[in-house]
């Protein structure tokens, strides 16, 4: 069962099982090789940083002033959720992040969310509709479901989300 709380000072505190809440390391391995080696995952990178021009000689342009901008302020989102994991309780059971940390945190998920879509083909929003075996099968399906409930589960503790999920639906995928 996971849960997220804010805390009287705007800090979150998220508590799990230790072997979920371990799984986040994996999180920076998985962005740093992509942002460091854009080419190791071409459609992963074109996820995490989007085209802004549809002109190829502008994109091109655009890409030689401003990557290298982009890839440190990624890494430094990197850097921020690893403190954040690194500080947290022994035995990784909980995590606290501060609330200066909060958005990177989110941010982070959110691009892992991006890679994981990407590598399971997942195209449009309907996508849980059209779900086959396989995929509910694979285990990047699980992680990209678990990481969603967790995001889900923070910002409900921020106050702006108006609904509540059973922290029990994101153990199992959904079927088709």
């Amino acid at each position: 069962m996971l849960s997220a709380q804010r805390a009287d000072d705007g800090s979150y505190r998220l508590v799990g099982h230790p072997a979920i809440m371990s799984s986040l390391w994996s999180i920076p391995g998985v962005l740093r090789k992509i942002i460091e080696d854009p080419v190791s995952n071409k459609k992963a990178t074109d996820r995490l940083f989007p085209p802004t021009y549809s002109d190829p000689d502008s994109e091109k342009e655009h890409r030689r002033l401003l990557e290298d901008d982009l890839q440190k302020r990624q890494l430094q989102k990197l850097a921020i959720f690893e403190k954040v994991l690194a500080t947290s309780d022994s035995g990784m059971s909980a995590i606290t992040i501060p609330k200066r940390d909060f958005d990177a945190v989110l941010a982070i998920l959110t691009d892992l969310r991006l890679v994981l879509a990407v590598d399971l083909g997942i195209e449009s929003e309907e996508w849980e509709d059209h779900l086959d075996e396989d995929q509910i099968a694979d285990p990047r399906m699980h992680f990209l479901q678990l990481i969603g409930g967790i995001q889900h589960l923070l910002l409900e503790a921020t106050g702006l989300v108006d609904f509540e999920i059973d922290p029990d639906d994101l153990k199992k995928p959904r079927s088709p």
